[in-house]
Formats: C-alpha cells, sequence, structure tokens
C-alpha cells in the first residue's frame, strides 16, 4: 500500500506540465499545517514535527494551488491522541537520544488564494528510528539501540502492566492496547529496555462508552 502511494505521488506530479519547483522556505507555512493534517489523521506513534522542507513543488488550477511537498519530520515526545500538553511522556521519563525521524511526501491543495485553509489530498510517511552512543565516562559507553518491531515485546509490557496493577488496583481493567516504542540500553552494570505502550480500559461496568485508550511508559 505504501509502495502505490508513493507511486501514485511521483505519477501525479510527472503527469502535470503545469508542476514548477518553487522555495522550500516560502512554503513553510503550508508545510507546518500539512503536518498538522497528518496529525489529525494518524491514530497510532507520536505526533510529528516538521524538520525541514527538503522539496516543494507547485501547480495552480485556476484559483487552486496544489503543492507537492517532501517533509523530513522527527516524532515528538506526545502520543497522537493527546489533546494537551499533560498528555506528553514527562521529562524524567525521556531517554536520552531517543530520536524517530522521518519523511512525508504530500500533496495538499489550496482552493483560494486568500484562504488559509488547506486540504490533504494524499501523503505517505515512513519512519524510522536511530541508534546512537552515550558515553556516561569513558570507561562506560551506553549504546541505545531502537527497535521497529515493538509487537515482539508485548509480553514484557504485559509484565510490566500486571505489575503496576498489582500497586494499582483502579487500573485493574486495564489492558496492554498497543507497544509504541522500544528501545535497549546496553553498557555498564546491566542492560535495560524502556517501552512505551498504549493501554485500554476494558471494563464496560463503569464506562460505557468506547473503552478509553492512554499512553504508559515503563523501563525495565
Amino acid at each position: 500500500m505504501k509502495v502505490l502511494t508513493a507511486l501514485l505521488l511521483l505519477i501525479s506530479l510527472q503527469c502535470s506540465c503545469a508542476v514548477s519547483p518553487t522555495d522550500c522556505n516560502a512554503v513553510e507555512p503550508e508545510a507546518e499545517k500539512a503536518v498538522d493534517l497528518i496529525n489529525k489523521w494518524r491514530r497510532n506513534g507520536y505526533l510529528f514535527q516538521l524538520l525541514r522542507v527538503a522539496d516543494a513543488h507547485l501547480d495552480t488550477v485556476g484559483s487552486a494551488t496544489v503543492y507537492y511537498l517532501v517533509l523530513d519530520v522527527k516524532e515528538s515526545d506526545c502520543w497522537v491522541l493527546s489533546r494537551n500538553q499533560e498528555d506528553c511522556i514527562p521529562a524524567h521519563f525521556r531517554r536520552p537520544s531517543d530520536i524517530v525521524i522521518g519523511q512525508c511526501k504530500v500533496i495538499v491543495t489550496r482552493y483560494s488564494n486568500e484562504s488559509q485553509d488547506l486540504r490533504m489530498n494524499d501523503f505517505n510517511c515512513t519512519t524510522s528510528s536511530v541508534s546512537s552512543a552515550l558515553s556516561n565516562n569513558k570507561d562506560s559507553p551506553v549504546i541505545l539501540d531502537f527497535f521497529e518491531d515493538t509487537e515482539q515485546y508485548r509480553k514484557e509490557a504485559d509484565k510490566a502492566l500486571d505489575k503496576y496493577k498489582s500497586e494499582n488496583s483502579d487500573f485493574a481493567s486495564f489492558r496492554v492496547d498497543r507497544v509504541e516504542r522500544v528501545a535497549r540500553g546496553r553498557g555498564g552494570e546491566r542492560t535495560k529496555y524502556y517501552l512505551d505502550f498504549s493501554v485500554r480500559n476494558c471494563s464496560t461496568q463503569h464506562f460505557p462508552r468506547p473503552p478509553k485508550v492512554s499512553e504508559y511508559n515503563k523501563c525495565l
């Protein structure tokens, strides 16, 4: 599906004879709004932040302007379903150099030069994690490995949540919904795993509405 979407984006760019390159810096406002639209559509992972506009073309059809953008983005510490800053990972839980970068190929349209609204035509985003070496001191370097296949660590997430529930009875009805991020710290005296996972309240007795999904962070 991702390959097909990328191919359609490329075909759309090549087939429009009026498409012309434009200044990447000049379209940053449109790029920021495009990232906001992408974030509103996504339901898993963390909110994207714009790093830079890597490439930009535009096409004018009547009063409409079509933007073909390639955007470099990175993941923030705010879950995609966050409604305010309180839903973001607290500073003391953040892992050093935990960086997930990505690239989004986007087609958006503005239907009037006087309008500030953009319509998302299509987009395709890919992400990859960056591993980095951290030196606590000269004798004890720590290597952080970030894993793309997070679901294989679901058992570890289940164990972490079970331990938390044993200490907090109010969360007895919660279950692991999705493992969002996994990092491993190697070096020093021990190896540590850092898991970010979302949890779902499966109780129907006290919550008749659809179960709520929340984000949870745990160091093992």
